[in-house]
């Protein structure tokens, strides 16, 4: 008899989780006996087997957001086919996703989060931005009079520097973006940066980074706090981020946003759906209370019963 197309619809509770041929042998048969010993007790804790959520293809590190989202709501997380699945994301940890998703996704008849979030260039988000906001950052680097930003058009690079402009012929290259120099600091003078949370269209909480001058590219803060989307974003904002995820087509992740001290205007200078977090700056209580926001957001998104 032939096995059905939903692998939902049996179980492979036991299949060991695909981990990447990065790690060494003993790494990946460590986190198979984690992994196992964990959904061990998700099933005494359950009283049988626990409800599931795919993430795919990479397995998410226990650092990420997601890892400890999972955690929060007692889900096994995995990149195996299983039964008793609440929902599937998307979690590839490139700029360009390659990998179309498998059969046994596509047909899935659950949610599927960031299904079509598969082009996060700077360069894609620079047109996105421009429809959705009406400004985007980006310049014309031969032309530009006065400093101007050089980042790498790859995502998480943490790679920008100021340059003065304009720029010689020859030196500007279609791997980088070249953008305008947004002065993000506070009324302290301290350097923001607004880390935004989305989930399907929610928007929990945000982060508040606080950074040194010489650190303002880099992913390194001098302090963070929890704080209310609302007290940061104005409504017209909140619906022009809405309106750029829509056009990204990214139902889960984390924005990092500026506001310019110059023309208060909000800059979303990078979009990232497979996040590590809360911040590490972040206190232990005001971490673990916007895990269990982002857990109850993400129950929303994905159970429908």
């Amino acid at each position: 008899m032939d096995r059905p197309l939903n692998p939902f619809s049996y179980d492979q509770t036991w299949t060991p989780v695909r981990l990447s041929s990065t790690f060494s042998l003993p790494e990946r048969v460590g986190k198979q006996i984690r992994h196992v010993l964990s959904w061990c007790f998700l099933a005494i804790r359950h009283r049988g087997k626990p409800p599931v959520f795919i993430a795919w293809p990479d397995l998410p590190s226990k650092r990420s957001v997601l890892h400890k989202i999972c955690r929060e709501l007692g889900w096994e997380l995995t990149n195996q086919p299983r039964k008793n699945v609440q929902g599937v994301m998307r979690f590839e940890d490139a700029t360009e996703k390659s990998l179309p998703l498998p059969a046994w996704i596509q047909h899935a008849q659950v949610p599927i989060l960031n299904k079509q979030c598969v082009d996060i260039r700077k360069q894609t988000l620079e047109r996105h931005h421009v429809t959705a906001f009406g400004y985007g950052m980006q310049v014309n680097p031969l032309a530009h009079e006065g400093f101007l930003v050089i980042k790498s058009d790859t995502n998480a690079q943490h790679d920008g520097r100021i340059v003065q402009g304009p720029l010689p012929q020859g030196s500007v290259h279609d791997t980088h973006v070249y953008q305008r120099v947004i002065r993000n600091q506070d009324t302290a003078d301290r350097w923001l940066d607004l880390r935004v949370v989305w989930i399907n269209g929610i928007l929990p909480h945000l982060y508040l980074k606080f950074k040194h001058e010489d650190e303002r590219f880099t992913n390194l803060t001098a302090e963070v706090k929890l704080a209310t989307v609302s007290d940061w974003l104005a409504p017209q904002e909140i619906e022009q981020i809405s309106n750029l995820m829509e056009l990204h087509q990214t139902e889960a992740a984390e924005l990092d946003v500026l506001r310019d001290a110059d023309d208060g205007r909000i800059y979303v200078v990078d979009i990232n759906p497979t996040p590590w977090g809360p911040p590490e700056q972040l206190d232990r209580t005001h971490a673990q209370t916007a895990i269990r926001q982002m857990a109850k957001n993400l129950r929303q998104a994905v159970v429908t019963k």
